[in-house]
């Protein structure tokens, strides 16, 4: 009923500031990891702790990011449900459902605002600027949570990931004869190579998976209906309500509505960016921009990366 575009609805905001949440949570790992909590390699709860330092300081970004983001994709059916709610102001909710039901299938809704720029103006002239950072605490938390399992479960994975490898090059090399050794003695950085974009999708897809809940609850805070006329109260409903209502209504299996694509998508994103992460850290040490001791990755390249 609306089209193509319909799709990428809300896709602005979150592709701005990708470069920054990144770098700030990335950066702040590795500051935090080598110069305070002293991370080891593997399952370290240290690690998930340096992950979650940065939380606050780009849950600031964020949090706006995905108010915008679930405004957007939700604004055809806020804008439509706006328009009956006035005009049938007795109308039940249940009455209300169902008319939205009959009618969006024959009749093309038409949003409030023209795009996430448009909206974060109009909302922001309307209510004020604060209103763009509805639901950031659960924002927040749901942030601090998905880095932490993000990076716990990287360097936890990619230990596993690497000693299976070598393993399995190791049991590969002594099948096979003198001719083809020399790809044995390859193998140690080129096989283990794979344990990152391996262990990076996994953390990703387990992040996700285990903080999926959090993100439905603020999707549910941060996609209240906000009322066009400043005029008007905004009736607010915070995590707690939210979580409740969903439990009510839905139950657990409520929580986890949608997870699968999301589990996918990031196990494909995380596993390129870890590889894109390890490999600058590479490419540093190589070029003399970090200390040559703070690894063993000088010789053996971004395969053996041991941050």
């Amino acid at each position: 009923t609306e089209g193509l575009s319909s799709i990428y609805k809300g896709v602005g905001p979150p592709l701005a500031s990708t470069s920054i949440v990144y770098t700030f949570s990335f950066t702040s790992y590795s500051y935090f990891r080598q110069n305070h909590f002293r991370g080891t390699d593997g399952w370290d709860y240290r690690n998930a702790l340096s992950g979650m330092m940065g939380a606050p300081l780009f849950g600031i970004v964020t949090t706006p990011e995905n108010f915008l983001k679930t405004q957007m994709q939700l604004d055809n059916v806020q804008s439509k449900r706006e328009e009956l709610m006035e005009s049938k102001s007795q109308q039940s909710i249940s009455q209300t459902n169902q008319t939205l039901q009959k009618e969006y299938p024959t009749k093309q809704p038409s949003g409030r605002f023209t795009n996430s720029f448009h909206c974060a103006k109009t909302l922001a002239s309307t209510h004020g600027a604060t209103v763009l950072y509805t639901g950031h605490a659960i924002n927040t938390i749901r942030e601090a949570a998905f880095v932490g399992t993000h990076f716990f479960c990287y360097e936890g994975y990619k230990s596993e990931f690497r000693k299976l490898l070598l393993q399995f090059g190791n049991g590969l090399g002594r099948n096979v004869n003198n001719a083809k050794s020399k790809s044995n003695l390859e193998s140690s950085s080129s096989i283990t190579s794979l344990a990152i974009p391996m262990a990076g999708g996994c953390a990703g897809a387990t992040a996700w998976a285990f903080t999926f809940p959090l993100d439905c609850v603020r999707a549910g805070v941060q996609g209240q209906l906000i009322p066009p006329h400043a005029n008007e109260i905004i009736q607010k409903q915070g995590a707690y309500h939210v979580l409740k209502n969903l439990w009510l209504t839905k139950g657990f299996w409520g929580l986890y509505a949608g997870v699968g694509p999301s589990v996918a998508r990031a196990f494909l994103v995380s596993g390129s960016r870890f590889s894109s992460y390890e490999g600058v850290l590479w490419l540093c040490r190589w070029s003399g921009l970090t200390s040559a001791g703070e690894s063993k990755v000088g010789e053996e390249g971004p395969g053996a990366c041991d941050d």
